[in-house]
């Protein structure tokens, strides 16, 4: 190597070894919002809440929260509309015509797990380990929002319970007020959060919103009037007819003769099944019920259940499977029938 060379190699090596490493900023200048919100979003005008945490999901969700809190115990843990109220909005249910907002307002709360109308308007990190984020409530924009989502709701309620005298005792009107319950359930959450936000905008309506136990309680008075009889073929020991009652009881429905407005018609066999190199005795069992609107003769809710029981003998083989028949009503029957409910009064305006 020439000399020559080897000199600049020297410097090339003295360069590198003198550039400085980059050092860590340490923690930056903070924005005002961060420790005193109210300075940039007025009081008068905002409610605001900051949070924090190690990334900005974290800080947002933080922020969100602690938005949620100031609106106390009566909010917490209702912070977004239920499941079946969003479902209502998206689909159309309640009429939110007069104001666009209103589904957008409903669908970003529930995907954010928020207050209705909060809004996330700032993030920011410290440049060492933590973020920051601020949720904002605007109090007029978000006392107009609730005021509509109030008046909404009570119209589509009044459409909802307006049911004729003769249709009164029907599977029909208790899911109508079953959703006026679900509806109205939203509604009282939206009244507490507009107390906080207006509370002469929230007393405007406190005299017309009715909690959603009130319209339960006229299910409940529904259900006690709305017999449904139950009919069971192929069951000797009414064993069978036994649980689907005991089921339909413990949803607040009873049961009734001839005359109700609604019949579960079941069908019950057995059918000895044979298998090869076994010296049990089995029974395959099947069960088909249909809840059968009888002015209408028109099928409302089919069940059905199956399966196989054995034993030494083909007798107790029987008295097995409607032992399991029997657990399966009891277990199974009622949740399913009130999901169908449920179903109903979703569709139903």
């Amino acid at each position: 190597m020439s000399k020559l060379a080897l000199i600049l190699m020297i410097l090339a090596l003295g360069g590198c070894a003198s550039t400085p490493q980059p050092e860590k900023t340490g923690r930056l200048a903070e924005p005002q919002w961060v420790s005193s919100p109210s300075s940039v979003y007025d009081e008068s005008r905002y409610i605001s809440a900051v949070g924090y945490g190690l990334d900005r999901a974290s800080a947002e969700k933080s922020a969100l929260g602690a938005l949620t809190a100031i609106f106390g115990q009566s909010v917490q843990g209702e912070t977004k509309a239920s499941y079946k109220y969003s479902e209502a909005v998206a689909d159309g249910f309640i009429d939110s015509s007069e104001n666009s907002e209103i589904e957008s307002a409903v669908k970003t709360s529930f995907a954010m797990d928020s207050l209705i109308g909060a809004e996330l308007k700032d993030f920011w990190f410290d440049g060492v380990d933590t973020y920051y984020s601020i949720a904002v409530m605007d109090r007029p924009k978000s006392s107009m929002l609730y005021s509509d989502l109030i008046e909404s709701n009570q119209r589509v309620i009044r459409d909802l319970v307006s049911v004729p005298e003769d249709q009164r005792y029907t599977l029909d009107s208790y899911a109508r007020y079953s959703m006026a319950a679900t509806i109205a359930d939203a509604s009282t959450v939206f009244m507490n959060v507009l107390s906080v936000i207006s509370p002469a905008s929230a007393a405007v309506y406190r005299s017309e919103v009715r909690r959603g136990d009130d319209y339960r309680l006229e299910c409940l008075t529904i259900a006690q009037n709305t017999p449904i009889a139950v009919s069971v073929d192929n069951d000797s020991a009414g064993r069978v007819r036994a649980a689907f009652s005991q089921s339909i009881s413990d949803t607040g429905f009873k049961t009734g003769g001839s005359g109700s407005p609604y019949t579960l018609d079941v069908s019950l066999s057995f059918t000895e099944v044979v298998l090869p190199e076994n010296p049990n005795k089995f029974v395959r069992y099947v069960v088909n019920a249909k809840l059968v609107e009888n002015a209408t003769e028109n099928v409302l809710f089919p069940y059905s259940l199956s399966g196989r029981e054995g034993h030494a003998s083909l007798s107790e083989a029987e008295n097995r499977a409607v032992r399991t028949i029997e657990q399966k009503i009891l277990e199974s029957y009622g949740a399913e029938f009130e999901e169908y409910l449920n179903q109903l009064s979703s569709v139903k305006r």
